[in-house]
């Protein structure tokens, strides 16, 4: 099975003016979770750039050999290009794309950062969380689709981007999928590493953010979305919808309000 296959799924450059935006997207994602968004500032005059994580989508296969440093490497390389040509310049992560983001705001500020449901608390009030830094060396890979429900519209829209052309109907690609894909304890406490970075690093960021949250997530908790604005450095304005995780998904009933608050906050409007 070739995972993420379709060009959607590479890196994005949509040049349209003088100011720019950096993109980075989330934990088992790619750039094609944020073309929606990056078409709607090009559409505006923001030149939009979205940067692909190393040991995501066409590199997956690669993800357990991924540490914290080259999803930060990567992405801060990406923004160093984005600032030195464009002004000004915004930089916008999504879910772990939000912790990615806050170190690089930390380190090189940008004119306006965006936080769309931004973690930076992973597995939010489960102590085993704390476990992960020793978990990581005794643990056995998990299965993280042994229980998935393939009559699910959402699980089946997941895998049509994943896997093009993919029979989940098929007993055998089934079997397949719930046994042998597997996801490292290694993995998982590299995602703790960079969120619970984050935490550390929003209290030196100091550029203008614009923060989204959806009222209905269970990933990342509403909650810990305003304990973290709180803790930003500069003028932050959060503003929750009505709507779950995926607030960068054009089929999300919230995704206008989401698209309209981040073209005009990165056109240098109040959000």
């Amino acid at each position: 099975m070739r995972w993420f296959d379709a060009e959607e799924h590479q890196p994005f450059h949509l040049e349209a003016g003088t100011a720019g935006a950096l993109l980075i997207h989330g934990f088992m994602g790619t750039p094609a979770e944020m073309r929606p968004l990056g078409h709607a500032l090009a559409e505006a005059g923001i030149s939009a750039y979205g940067v692909l994580l190393p040991g995501f989508g066409p590199d997956i296969e690669r993800l357990e050999a991924m540490r914290a440093r080259d999803w930060l490497q990567t992405a801060a390389g990406a923004w160093e290009d984005v600032r030195a040509t464009h002004s000004p310049a915004t930089l916008i992560g999504f879910s772990m794309g939000g912790a990615v983001a806050l170190h690089l705001a930390a380190e090189n500020p940008p004119d306006r950062l965006v936080l769309l449901a931004p973690l930076w608390r992973l597995l939010s009030g489960d102590w085993r969380v704390h476990l992960l830094p020793l978990a990581r060396f005794v643990m056995r890979p998990m299965r993280p689709f042994e229980a998935a429900d393939f009559e699910n519209p959402e699980v089946r829209a997941f895998f049509a981007e994943a896997l093009p052309g993919i029979d989940l109907d098929d007993p055998a690609v089934q079997h397949a999928l719930r046994n042998e894909v597997r996801l490292s304890p290694v993995t998982l406490d590299e995602l703790r590493r960079v969120a619970s970075g984050a935490g550390r690093a929003a209290e030196r960021v100091t550029a203008p953010a614009l923060v989204i949250q959806g009222t209905d997530d269970r990933t990342v908790l509403p909650a810990d979305t305003r304990q973290l604005a709180a803790r930003l450095g500069g003028s932050t304005a959060l503003r929750e919808v009505p709507a779950g995780h995926q607030i960068v998904r054009p089929e999300e009933k919230a995704w206008p309000t989401v698209r309209d608050l981040v073209v005009r906050f990165a056109l240098g409007g109040a959000p």
